[in-house]
């Protein structure tokens, strides 16, 4: 008896086996389910990766999906910060120095050479600087004046070329200060006040032609003040001057144009550059 055989008879001979088909439909399904699981991961890994750009481009995933990597928060403004004003722009017929809001500026480009604070010694909020100073390529010696004039703040501005009879910026100063509070200016004595408040020619001196109304502009005198302007020849040297004057709490303050300014022009013309002067901010110290 073979023993081996007698064992596989003992079990019997078991299911039908399943027809050739259909083991190759099973095999294909699979390979189908394979497929799809491959497929399904790297949608996902896609997915992942445009997370990311997103994330360093400032982009957002979309509103119900959750975002798959972890990015900082979004910078915001800082409100508490202060906000400093925009300065007001210069513009082309402005000179080198202003002031705005009460302050000094200078400006852009500027080359301060030497400077003097106050000069006039007026009690704040009024003010006034003189300035040696370069811009665009010219030096000049100017003055400035922040007044206050019935309620409301006036600035005046002149300018000189350097050394035009001064020995030195000091010097320069120190006469425009005397024009203005009627000290010793080193200017000849053209028109004085009388004891009747009429403005008049100086012993000697010959008023040539005049204007108790030179429309010279609020930037020189205040509403009510009285003004006037002159071309007057002085008893002190015999030369030819053009001055404006205002009255100014009972005091006579004259503003003088150099003679060489004077030569050649009428009086006409002399007054219309004064105008023009002040309408600009400058003057004619």
């Amino acid at each position: 008896m073979n023993l081996t055989d007698e064992l596989e008879r003992s079990f019997g001979d078991g299911p039908a086996p399943r027809p050739v088909d259909d083991h190759l439909a099973a095999g294909r399904s699979a390979l189908r389910r394979r497929r799809g699981l491959t497929g399904a991961v790297g949608a996902a890994a896609g997915a992942v990766a445009l997370t990311v750009v997103l994330s360093v481009t400032g982009g957002t995933a979309p509103p119900d999906s959750a975002p798959d990597v972890a990015t900082d928060p979004t910078p915001t403004a800082d409100t508490t910060a202060p906000v400093e004003p925009a300065s007001a722009p210069w513009t082309d017929e402005m000179g080198p120095v202003r002031y705005r809001d009460g302050v000094l500026e200078v400006r852009p480009g500027s080359v301060v050479h030497e400077r003097i604070d106050n000069p006039f010694a007026y009690t704040p909020p009024q003010a006034s600087a003189a300035l040696d100073i370069t811009y665009d390529g010219r030096r000049s010696w100017v003055v400035i004046e922040l007044r206050r004039r019935g309620g409301k703040d006036e600035v005046t501005y002149s300018a000189s070329v350097p050394s035009n009879g001064w020995a030195s910026f000091a010097d320069y100063v120190a006469e425009q200060v005397d024009l203005t509070t009627g000290g010793d200016s080193g200017w000849p004595e053209t028109v004085v006040l009388t004891g009747s408040g009429d403005v008049v020619a100086s012993p000697g001196s010959e008023i040539l032609q005049r204007t108790d109304d030179p429309r010279l502009g609020p930037a020189f005198a205040a509403p009510g003040e009285p003004t006037g302007a002159a071309l007057v020849t002085a008893a002190e040297d015999g030369q030819g001057y053009f001055v404006v004057w205002r009255i100014v709490e009972g005091t006579l303050e004259v503003i003088y144009v150099p003679p060489i300014d004077v030569v050649g022009a009428t009086f006409e013309e002399l007054l219309s550059y004064a105008r023009m002067q002040y309408a600009g901010g400058e003057g004619l110290r």
